[in-house]
């Protein structure tokens, strides 16, 4: 009787604890959908050495690009200086890599400076990542640059760092190169699908966090339950183990 009673309490308990589990890694393995894209080097190899130009500079991304939305390649140096080379125009192929064809100026050390927007909404830039950075030492008769003080602007010949031309807008950090300054001060469609892409992403992990948790309660809450369950079911076999001395006592004598 014991037995039977132990196995009907264990079965649910188990079924309740497996839907725990259940849920809790469900989640676990959805919030990474929740993160943002990354986005890795491509060409040239971060640290190598390129003789050759132009230069092809790459991106491999984790999730699609939108390609409707803000993107730029463009490369600043060498070293520390506020150079500026290429046009900001890219070309996305296969869907998550983003490239630029691009003329450098004197030898040295250049940073590629990117942004671009994942499908998500999100917008990604050089400014959340690593730096990329690679050496330029061109072969004898490499064409070569002079770069732009100002930020070249996909369309915008005045900027293009080919040409060298400083424009009117005057010298610009790295970091506005990647923001979203170079579009205009006027919001954009790309910027608000950015933002609520970005607060779609905050809401569904927040929501993960929140179904962990509860998940984790009611584990708890189960194995309780089993704890105070054996217990009970010792006490019961136990209590069986007592002989009953009544029923194991023979007749009363007689005289």
């Amino acid at each position: 009787m014991t037995n039977r009673t132990t196995e009907r309490r264990r079965a649910p308990r188990a079924i309740a604890l497996a839907l725990a589990a259940g849920i809790a890694v469900s989640i676990a393995g959805a919030l990474p959908a929740a993160a943002h894209t990354q986005v890795s080097p491509a060409a040239p190899e971060p640290g190598s050495t390129v003789t050759t130009g132009p230069v092809t500079v790459a991106l491999e991304t984790t999730e699609p690009i939108l390609e409707s939305g803000q993107k730029s390649i463009i490369v600043k140096g060498p070293g520390d200086e506020e150079r500026f080379f290429g046009d900001g125009c890219t070309d996305v192929s296969n869907g998550t890599t983003l490239s630029a064809e691009i003329t450098l100026g004197e030898p040295g050390e250049y940073t590629v400076v990117w942004t671009l927007v994942a499908e998500d909404g999100h917008t990604q830039s050089s400014n959340d990542f690593e730096p990329f950075t690679f050496t330029w030492q061109p072969d004898e008769g490499q064409q070569t640059a002079e770069g732009s003080p100002s930020v070249p602007t996909c369309g915008d010949e005045s900027s293009s760092g080919a040409t060298g031309d400083e424009g009117s807008s005057g010298a610009r950090s790295s970091d506005e190169a990647s923001g979203s300054e170079s579009q205009g001060d006027e919001p954009t469609d790309n910027d608000a699908s950015a933002a609520d892409g970005s607060d779609i992403a905050w809401l569904i992990a927040a929501a993960g966090i929140v179904f962990i948790a509860a998940a984790a309660v009611v584990m708890i809450a189960v194995r309780r339950k089993m704890l105070a369950d054996d217990a009970e079911d010792a006490d019961a076999d136990d209590d069986a183990a007592v002989p009953d001395d009544t029923s194991q006592s023979g007749p009363p004598a007689t005289s």
